[in-house]
């Protein structure tokens, strides 16, 4: 029994979600914490507490850390979607040895990409799913646009 390499589009996509979501919580955190600061800076001897120094510490680091989180899971999402489409090329490979292929982009469900066989035949906007064990499935275009 052949075995095929994981294609798994998923979790990068989940990782370039949670990387969009750490970004909408990082930039305001910065740019709040820019504001306390200036704000800091302004007031007098006496009212400049270690609170408040503290407090405006902190927000930073928060945002540092969402920034951080924000690139992990943007190069976990993008070399995870590579890794990914890279597996699905050589799973087309090894099932169809295709002459022509040129996979368009995954929408969640399938692949779209031009194929084309030894015997000739070729597909524009074939659908490739993944069965089980990571078999890929080439149909013809089944959905009308």
């Amino acid at each position: 029994m052949d075995e095929y390499l994981p294609v798994e589009f998923s979790l990068p996509l989940v990782s370039l979600a949670a990387s969009v979501i750490f970004l909408l919580i990082g930039l305001p955190l910065i740019i709040h914490a820019l504001i306390r600061r200036k704000g800091f800076t302004r007031l007098r001897d006496g009212e400049q507490t270690y609170a408040r120094r503290a407090s405006i510490r902190t927000e930073f680091i928060s945002a540092g850390i969402a920034v951080v989180a924000t690139a992990i899971c943007l190069v976990m999402g993008i070399t995870g979607y590579n890794t990914a489409m890279s597996n699905l090329v050589a799973n087309v490979q090894k099932e169809y040895s295709p002459t022509e292929l040129e996979i368009k982009y995954w929408n969640g469900s399938w692949a779209t990409a031009d194929i084309a066989f030894a015997d000739g035949t070729s597909y524009v906007d074939a659908q490739i799913s993944m069965q089980s064990a990571y078999r890929p499935l080439v149909e013809p275009k089944m959905t009308l646009d």
